[in-house]
């Protein structure tokens, strides 16, 4: 280990998963938000409520979802510090063994 702190991007899975973790967060803050009159006090109330769970749910799942696959676009393989050019060439593969010589038929 090189002992050098890198700050990386997530990867494309990792977006995913914020999606869905902050979809299921709205959805269970809408029953809160909700029950504090946050979407008024009338009987539309529900149905705004039902709304934002949905709208939420979709947005983060779609926003997590495409920030992988845009960052995929983006990724760039990258070598450690130790690798860099003055490490020494890598060693060619081994040739494969010569085979047995045959004898000579009759003997």
């Amino acid at each position: 280990m090189s002992g050098s702190i890198r700050f990386t991007w997530l990867r494309p899975g990792g977006w995913t998963r914020i999606g869905t973790v902050a979809a299921i967060a709205i959805l269970f803050a809408t029953p809160m938000l909700w029950a504090m009159g946050t979407f008024g006090a009338d009987e539309d109330s529900v149905r705004r409520a039902i709304v934002f769970a949905a709208a939420g749910i979709w947005f983060f799942f779609l926003i997590g979802w495409g920030a992988g696959w845009a960052m995929r676009g983006f990724i760039v393989r990258q070598r450690d510090d130790d690798e860099g050019d003055d490490s020494p060439p890598r060693r060619p593969p081994a040739a494969a063994p010569h085979p047995a010589p045959h004898r000579p038929a009759g003997h």
